[in-house]
């Protein structure tokens, strides 16, 4: 059996990490959303009968290596794949998937976030699978992934996030995603 590792991503003191305050109040908080979305992604998870693992119950922001470790201690008991949830900032729009430089496993699954983005956002652009030196993704012993679901920092993404709907669209896609990795790669399990 495999198990999926849940990282959502900064924590409620993590500096920056949000949204412009909109011109109706509303500001999202990555943190927040991280955490959401990875509670959704759980429950789904859970329902579907896959087992799951949330990193970071906690609210503050937890070290990259602690994260790693934590992450480690489940990978050395058996397979896992890592999954790190963001909201993406810098200008832009759309989702991203993030493995590291080399880690062809990674890169592989990547690709079938790729392939179920457009069923679940077909209305928006996914930026495509690309590869940086995160430290959750180079420190990790299990294949890991780290994804970037919408800007925060654009109006219309960021509406998206802070939505029920969206949120549910973005878990969908995550779930999804999960679930095609765990046929092709893993169909006996």
């Amino acid at each position: 059996m495999i198990t999926i590792l849940l990282d959502n991503g900064h924590g409620c003191d993590t500096p920056g990490k949000r949204s412009p305050v909109w011109p109706d109040g509303r500001q999202l908080l990555e943190w927040e959303f991280n955490r959401d979305i990875v509670s959704r992604m759980a429950q789904q998870l859970d329902q579907a009968g896959i087992a799951c693992r949330r990193l970071v119950p906690e609210d503050t922001d937890i070290a990259l290596s602690e994260r790693c470790r934590r992450a480690n201690q489940w990978a050395r008991q058996g397979d896992c794949l890592l999954v790190s949830v963001h909201a993406n900032a810098g200008g832009g729009s759309g989702g991203e998937v993030y493995s590291y430089p080399g880690a062809d496993k990674s890169r592989q699954y990547a690709h079938l976030f790729d392939e179920v983005w457009p069923l679940v956002f077909p209305d928006l652009r996914f930026r495509g699978c690309k590869e940086a030196n995160f430290a959750i993704l180079r420190e990790s012993l299990c294949p890991a992934l780290l994804t970037e679901s919408l800007f925060m920092d654009n109006e219309h993404d960021c509406r998206i996030l802070l939505s029920p709907e969206g949120r549910d669209r973005i878990a969908r896609w995550h779930v999804e995603s999960i679930r095609r990795i765990l046929q092709q790669f893993f169909p006996n399990r």
